[in-house]
């Protein structure tokens, strides 16, 4: 377990609030602690991107819950759902090493694809590539008005926030630092009750990351179709070496047709491979969830 991390994660979501906290052991780190929330209604509305905070009394409410049942907590790393962010893979032709010219860069390339202002995004970014005097960046932009407020809720509760990142990213974390090194090409797939995320990696190259909402005009089994059907047109390869499927009470139905889409193998993301607990834990319910917390841990 990084040191440089909090034992602390708190997995936040429209409809619920999740704190676990971990024991670093030789094998996998053991959860020691979990308490969950359902949250008020309306504390979030919702957003072309990250969703406004519509009632901050109420969030702050449940962070003081979590503070009171912890005995104590004060610095936690934050996850919220995927389709919270917007998740790009730009390129650039210079990434300048200094923050501050390196940030103006890439707030121009989400100009052309964001309906919003890039100075109203919080950004974290990455270089994962070069080639051809370009350089790929792997990008995550989130609104900072409702980042900001996040954190001085958990803030008036004294309790510092390490980082705050997506959900769906933080489960591959856990799952490529598990899997042996690869250069094929393995596909990953998070499923939420209101969206999804979808992403190829060329061994630890990410190759296309997207985070759809579930509008109901389709059904989940077209959506992974439909998904197939963009990839293999866009990415034109040849072999999926293998995908991983993580979510909560997800139907035998949605692996099967992802296996047969891809004609590839399918793996289920347990909560048992990435992490211990005592029988006194009940995590029935939030295992994808608190994989993506053993993810943090990675970096």
């Amino acid at each position: 377990m990084a040191n440089s991390f909090p034992p602390d994660v708190v997995v936040l979501d429209g409809q619920s609030l999740i704190h676990a906290r971990f024991q670093h052991t030789r094998k996998n780190p053991e959860l020691t602690h979990l308490t969950t929330h359902r949250l008020a209604e309306g504390i979030f509305t919702n957003a072309v991107v990250s969703p406004s905070i519509a009632n901050r009394t109420a969030l702050k409410d449940a962070v003081r819950r979590i503070k009171m049942e912890s005995g104590k907590l004060d610095r936690t790393s934050i996850l919220l759902p995927d389709s919270w962010f917007r998740i790009h893979l730009s390129e650039v032709e210079d990434l300048p090493e200094g923050k501050d010219e390196a940030d103006e860069v890439v707030r121009w390339t989400l100009r052309r694809s964001l309906p919003m202002r890039p100075e109203d995004l919080r950004l974290a970014y990455q270089a994962i590539s070069r080639s051809n005097g370009s350089v790929k960046v792997l990008v995550l932009a989130a609104i900072e008005k409702t980042l900001k407020e996040i954190e001085e809720a958990f803030g008036e509760h004294d309790i510092d926030v390490s980082l705050i990142e997506p959900i769906g990213l933080n489960i591959w974390n856990a799952i490529n630092v598990r899997e042996q090194p690869t250069t094929g090409d393995r596909l990953f797939f998070y499923f939420r009750p209101t969206d999804f995320t979808t992403a190829v990696f060329r061994g630890p190259t990410p190759l296309f990351i997207r985070s759809r909402n579930l509008s109901g005009e389709r059904t989940l089994l077209q959506e992974i179709r439909l998904s197939a059907s963009y990839l293999r047109g866009n990415l034109q390869w040849d072999k999926v070496e293998q995908c991983f499927v993580a979510g909560n009470d997800i139907d035998e139905s949605l692996p099967e047709a992802i296996a047969q889409e891809f004609s590839s193998t399918v793996k289920r993301i347990s909560l048992k491979d990435f992490a211990d607990w005592p029988r006194g834990i009940a995590v029935g319910g939030y295992e994808a969830e608190l994989a993506a917390c053993t993810g943090v841990f990675t970096t």
